[in-house]
């Protein structure tokens, strides 16, 4: 197959993309676009290129997208996220594709992805939720932001993004950014804080800012989130 006529082939960060060219439907690209069918790949051995993953992928059918993590040298992370163009059956195409690898000698473990899409960020200090809103804008889109309010004047936030490639992209961006939210900020998977915090739970969330909005509107908006 002729990768290059079919796939559009780039790179973002630590990122190595290969997307169909074909086109798709509104619908399609909106169910994609938000994880459908994603399959998580891992145990890929250090030299696996996306190519090489791509040439067995594509015996099952047509690829939306791979994304392959690689570190600086361009060899392979470990793991990768695949997506067929007809997300439906996933089960039969992930038992398939298992074999698929382990007839190719690559070693590579097939399961469904978790499209982890949200983060948290958590020790902001003197911003107040509309500050971290609009804070937050400068440097990525997310879909929603949610504000829990732990004790009076402290706040953990909650920011869910479209899919797990756009808030890995987010991730990685506002790590660098902390200092702009306080000396002792910090953002993480919101999975993995849950994970690392079994015995809390957040508490219920008191704003879900998902539109321009400013300090004077706060207080009507808090005050209508806790009826």
């Amino acid at each position: 197959m002729n990768f290059d006529k079919k796939y559009c082939t780039s790179q973002i960060n630590g990122t190595v993309y290969m997307t169909t060219m074909k086109n798709l439907s509104e619908e399609q690209l909106t169910k994609l676009n938000a994880g459908a069918g994603e399959i998580y790949l891992s145990n890929i051995p250090k030299k696996c290129s996306a190519k090489r993953i791509m040439q067995v992928a594509v015996k099952l059918g047509e690829v939306y997208m791979l994304r392959n993590k690689i570190d600086f040298l361009r060899d392979s992370r470990g793991f990768a996220y695949l997506q067929y163009i007809n997300e439906t059956h996933m089960k039969n195409t992930m038992h398939a594709l298992q074999q698929l690898f382990w007839n190719a000698k690559l070693g590579i473990r097939v399961r469904k992805s978790r499209n982890q899409r949200r983060l948290l960020l958590n020790n902001v200090d003197r911003l107040s939720p509309v500050q971290v809103y609009h804070e937050l804008s400068k440097y990525s889109q997310y879909i929603k932001l949610c504000v829990h309010e732990v004790q009076p004047y402290y706040y953990i936030y909650v920011i869910e993004y479209r899919n797990n490639d756009k808030a890995a992209i987010a991730h990685h961006m506002l790590r660098s950014k902390m200092g702009h939210f306080g000396a002792n900020a910090y953002i993480e998977w919101l999975d993995k804080y849950q994970e690392n915090n079994t015995s809390q739970t957040l508490p219920s969330c008191c704003l879900q800012l998902q539109q321009p909005v400013t300090e004077q509107q706060l207080p009507a908006i808090h005050e209508k989130s806790e009826h």
